[in-house]
């Protein structure tokens, strides 16, 4: 019982500093130049360099270091490189409440992971409970199709690519809580920063067409705003560092489908935050797809909670 009520410390943790990451991100975006790739090569790159004294004391104390250094790569390519990309990209695109809101369903997105990899059974109730999360997901993705969004082709494929993000995450929380049971949490999401260091600094590059000139240019105009060096240390430091590493070890004392449900909890920190800094209105068919993601991924999980 008291590792659980620890979990649940670590949770709400994650719950509090990822609930006001995207709006904070989102406002970033809005009030400088900076592009997905590069903010995430810079919140890597300070994450990575303030992480170098834990990896060197893990690094010491860990047996078959290479060995569990190659398994966290593998599993950081899908979550920090690949679904991170998916996530931020989409953010680009769309509201930082769309994006959210969508965001909150990654619980259905688990369950089905544990369907298809863990070979799962469900019982009537969660079938009931992934059919209405399912619905209230579909509703946020496609507001834009129904509404008549003026920005219905940017905030549609934003709002899918975040949907590709959920799919990914679900993917990696599924194969992490097996993998990295035995493995040190500080020190797998201090190698994951450096993952991601390697991968948005490559796509950095892509961007400017493998000009060093021109990505320089771009990161010098970046780094001249206070704002961006803000959204960086908040994403550096409470984002990576602390929401990661809290999300990592809250996850490993309890079921992963469990630890998930947290996510759910965010809308509390989120909306007033978004209406604060973004002056982004709550519609009323996204409450009502809120509503419906939760009571069906709280009928789902019922059971097992």
């Amino acid at each position: 019982m008291r590792k659980r009520f620890q979990a649940y410390f670590f949770l709400i943790i994650t719950t509090i500093t990822w609930g006001a990451f995207l709006p904070i991100v989102k406002f970033g975006f809005n009030g400088s130049e900076i592009t997905p790739f590069r903010y995430l090569f810079y919140r890597f790159t300070l994450a990575g360099l303030l992480s170098i004294p834990i990896i060197v004391y893990y690094l010491k104390r860990i047996k078959h270091k290479w060995q569990a250094i190659k398994a966290i790569i593998l599993l950081e390519l899908i979550e920090t490189s690949m679904a991170l990309a998916c996530l931020y990209i989409g953010l680009h695109q769309t509201s930082a409440l769309e994006t959210n809101l969508i965001t909150t369903s990654l619980p259905l997105f688990v369950i089905f992971g544990g369907i298809i990899f863990l070979k799962e059974k469900q019982e009537k109730n969660e079938w009931l409970g992934l059919l209405l999360a399912l619905i209230g997901t579909s509703l946020i993705a496609l507001e834009p199709l129904l509404v008549g969004s003026d920005h219905f082709s940017g905030s549609m494929v934003g709002n899918l690519l975040v949907i590709g993000h959920n799919i990914l995450t679900a993917i990696y929380l599924i194969l992490a809580k097996k993998h990295y049971r035995k493995l040190p949490k500080l020190f797998v999401s201090s190698v994951s920063f450096f993952v991601g260091l390697v991968t948005f600094g490559l796509l950095s590059l892509v961007e400017a067409n493998f000009s060093f000139d021109k990505l320089s240019q771009s990161i010098q105009t970046d780094l001249s705003s206070i704002l961006v060096w803000g959204v960086i240390f908040y994403a550096a430091i409470f984002g990576s560092i602390i929401g990661l590493t809290a999300y990592i070890k809250g996850q490993n004392e309890i079921e992963a489908s469990e630890a998930s449900l947290f996510n759910y909890l965010q809308p509390v920190i989120y909306m007033p935050l978004g209406y604060f800094l973004l002056k982004e209105l709550v519609t009323p068919l996204q409450v009502i797809s809120l509503i419906i993601v939760v009571i069906g991924v709280y009928i789902a999980q019922k059971k097992k909670k």
